[in-house]
């Protein structure tokens, strides 16, 4: 199907791309954070949806039910079918969809949306997740949303869940004296910045493979 390049090309009502239902944002008042990716407030970007694309769209991405909404007219929020979703960038960000297939065991990459930080020989992939907790103070009930991601390398078809500098060794063991050497070299400080230490290691490891 012939991309839809202009979003305002996409606003008709007989639009695949809203053919979803209402979105209703479930926050309380009284609360800590919010369910979205980044920012709580619409941002344009690109969706790849029901087999044809779509730019310039306001989006935003609970990160807690792991939903694409879109604002219609500035207005509407409207959660897109999961299931329609290809792929989708958003803040500097390309979500692609992944779906674990019927057989899979209980250690394989779950069905939903990925951020892709490395897609080279090797892949880097970071499952985003809000979780909501409730909590009681000055006999109010507050809402908090606190972040949690989950980061996975994929080698040789097949996906890894990685959670310490360790477990990306262990992984990738063949280039192990390599890594080590470099994170030392460029002081990767995997406490404090996690994500951007496993981004470079296996950055770096992909470089090793391919020279």
């Amino acid at each position: 199907m012939y991309p839809v390049r202009l979003y305002q090309q996409a606003t008709q009502t007989e639009s695949h791309l809203f053919n979803g239902p209402q979105y209703v944002d479930y926050r309380r008042q009284m609360r800590e954070g919010h369910q979205f990716f980044l920012q709580d407030a619409a941002a344009t970007g690109n969706v790849h949806y029901d087999g044809a694309s779509y730019d310039q769209v306001p989006m935003l991405y609970d990160l807690v039910k792991d939903e694409v909404i879109i604002m219609r007219n500035n207005l509407l929020m409207q959660k897109l079918v999961s299931e329609k979703v290809a792929s989708f960038e958003l803040n500097g960000h390309r979500f692609v969809r992944h779906v674990a297939p019927q057989s899979a065991d209980s250690s394989s990459l779950p069905t939903g949306f990925y951020d892709v930080l490395h897609d080279g020989t090797s892949k880097m992939l970071v499952k985003r997740q809000k979780q909501m907790e409730e909590k009681v103070e000055d006999k109010f009930l507050i809402e908090i949303y606190s972040h949690r991601d989950k980061f996975f390398l994929g080698k040789e078809k097949t996906f890894y869940q990685v959670r310490s500098k360790k477990s990306v060794y262990q992984l990738l063991k063949d280039k192990k004296k390599e890594l080590k050497k470099y994170a030392r070299s460029n002081k990767l400080r995997f406490r404090k910045q996690r994500e951007e230490g496993i981004l470079a290691l296996i950055t770096y490891y992909d470089t090793l493979r391919n020279q």
